[in-house]
């Protein structure tokens, strides 16, 4: 029984490596199969066809060199390649009868490597062959098109050749060397050199396109330089002798030579016309223009100063007039200003500076004006000079008024300054009843020397505000000294008495524990010195207020808040 088993086993191990080989053979014949189909379509590319078709036409140049140099290809590819391939393939077939498949798939993966690289090499050579069939095809299709360009032009330059000047001799030349080129093309196609004759019909294709170019543009450009730029010639000469027969003078500047210049530049634009150069004939026709623009302007800025000129001359005099006579006046005023009061602003210098330049202007005014009489000045400078001259005239307008409105505030600040001397004296005798309200023992020394001071220096100030001949500078800043050490003065009257005020109430308070705490009867004697024998309120308050406040805490700011509402109380 256990035999039977072993030879089952062997039956079915023999039936499976059979079926595998089968699976392998019928495989690997099916790849081959694949390839040497794949080799059949390469083969069957014309490459052969189209290579006998290309030898029976008489190629030469540059065109039968490249049909040898792909026919060299072709013979490496018949002769090397295929047979290599077909070995591959015989080979794999050797490997698979003797049941070596590694070997096989090895020689089929390099047959297949091999079909690749020749099918991409025979389809190159055949699309390289095809073109050099098409190329004697295409030029002369393409000839066709450009025969019949280059007649189009020919025609145009026959039948209008007077819109081309002197330029028709280069023209025509130019058509010469085309008709020499038309003729190497020939030549070559006869003989066969496609590639070559390619060539030449290229370079006649870009020297046809700046032919149609320049015929096109020519008559143009003849026809600007003739209906523009000439006509404007002739435009700025009659313009220029009209001015000249009107008196017109044109400083720093040759407009005859300007004008020459124009006539030059549009002969050399010509000449470059002439030579069939439009680029440069473009470039010398811009600056025609501009130069064409430069005179005109030149021309026409005189024209618009006259003008200028014409309007403004009677009101510049008139301006010149007022502002002088306005100086007069200035003058006049700083005088009588200068009897009650010290000008320390140099208002005297600066009037009389005015007033040379003014003169020295109205002297200048009447000499251009002479000289446009005499027609020996332009319009553009005095137009220029008359710009100027009213610009500071403005200016020197302008600077009149705020001197005499300086000059007029003079009178009003001398009476700001009286009136105030009587509110300082006011507020002196304010503060002097409002310290003999509080029948005080006396006042602190400092106080009464600042008090003094003041009085003395609001005298000062009425003093000299009572001079014939005052320096409101000087008035001034002693005003402004009255005012800073009157509010001074007034702070400190203010701080005496509420020292005072609040001592008195401290000491009230802290009666209550006069009996109770020495340090409070201490206090309330020495707080009573300071005040009675020192005039020091503000010694004396704090003397009470720090033990006050040791005993009872926060009893000073009872107190404070106390005495402050009854302060506002009466204030209000």
């Amino acid at each position: 029984m256990e035999f039977i088993y072993w030879l089952v086993a062997i039956i079915l191990i023999v039936l499976i490596g059979y079926g595998a080989i089968m699976y392998l053979t019928r495989q690997q014949s099916n790849r081959i199969k694949e390839i040497d189909e794949k080799k059949q379509k390469a083969m069957a590319i014309p490459v052969a066809d189209n290579l006998f078709t290309l030898k029976n036409m008489n190629l030469t140049g540059q065109t039968k060199r490249t049909y040898e140099s792909w026919q060299a290809t072709w013979q490496t590819i018949t002769r090397f390649q295929y047979p290599e391939i077909e070995a591959a393939l015989v080979s794999a077939e050797q490997y698979i009868q003797r049941m070596n498949f590694i070997k096989a798939k090895q020689a089929i993966s390099q047959a297949d490597q091999l079909i690749d690289e020749t099918k991409s090499s025979v389809e190159k050579v055949n699309k390289a062959l095809e073109k050099l069939l098409e190329s004697a095809q295409e030029n002369r299709k393409e000839l066709e098109e450009i025969q019949e360009r280059y007649n189009k032009i020919r025609k145009q330059l026959l039948a209008h050749s007077f819109t081309f000047g002197p330029a028709i001799e280069t023209l025509e030349k130019n058509l010469n060397y085309m008709e020499l080129d038309f003729t190497k093309f020939n030549s070559l196609t006869n003989e066969g050199d496609h590639m070559e004759a390619k060539e030449i019909l290229s370079r006649i294709e870009q020297d046809l396109l700046v032919m149609e170019e320049v015929v096109e543009k020519i008559p143009e450009l003849n026809e600007k330089i003739k209906t523009e730029y000439e006509e404007q010639v002739v435009d700025l000469k009659d313009g220029y002798q009209r001015l000249l027969d009107e008196k017109y003078i044109f400083e720093g500047v040759d407009v005859s030579a300007e004008i020459a210049a124009v006539e030059k530049e549009i002969q050399e634009a010509k000449d470059s016309i002439g030579l069939a150069d439009i680029n440069e004939a473009a470039k010398k026709m811009d600056k025609v223009e501009r130069d064409i623009e430069a005179v005109y302007a030149i021309m026409e800025r005189e024209m618009e100063a006259k003008d200028f000129v014409g309007r403004h001359t009677a009101n510049l005099q008139k301006k010149m007039d007022h502002v002088l006579q306005s100086n007069r006046y200035v003058l006049l005023e700083i005088d009588r200003v200068s009897q009650n009061y010290f000008l320390n602003k140099n208002e005297l210098g600066r009037a009389q500076e005015f007033e040379e330049q003014l003169l020295k202007e109205n002297e200048a005014l009447r000499y251009y004006e002479k000289m446009m009489k005499e027609h020996e000045i332009s319009y553009s400078v005095v137009r220029d000079y008359y710009e100027k001259i009213s610009q500071r005239l403005s200016e020197i307008d302008k600077e009149q008024s705020e001197l005499v409105s300086n000059l007029s505030d003079l009178r009003n600040r001398e009476k700001e300054i009286k009136d105030s001397i009587d509110l300082y004296e006011l507020d002196m005798r304010n503060m002097k009843r409002t310290i003999e309200k509080y029948h005080l023992p006396g006042l602190p020394k400092v106080y009464l020397d600042l008090f003094f001071s003041v009085t003395d220096r609001i005298e000062d100030l009425a003093s000299k505000l009572n001079r014939v001949k005052i320096d409101m500078d000087e008035i001034d800043a002693i005003s402004k000294m009255c005012e800073e050490d009157i509010e001074m003065l007034d702070n400190q009257t203010q701080a005496i008495v509420d020292n005072a005020m609040l001592t008195e109430y401290m000491i009230q308070y802290a009666n209550r524990y006069r009996h109770s705490h020495v340090e409070i009867e201490n206090a309330i004697n020495k707080a009573l010195v300071l005040f009675h024998r020192e005039y020091d309120y503000e010694g004396s308050l704090e003397a009470i207020r720090i033990p006050l406040n040791r005993v009872e805490a926060g009893a000073a700011r009872k107190v404070e808040e106390s005495y402050q509402e009854e302060k506002e109380r009466r204030y209000y």
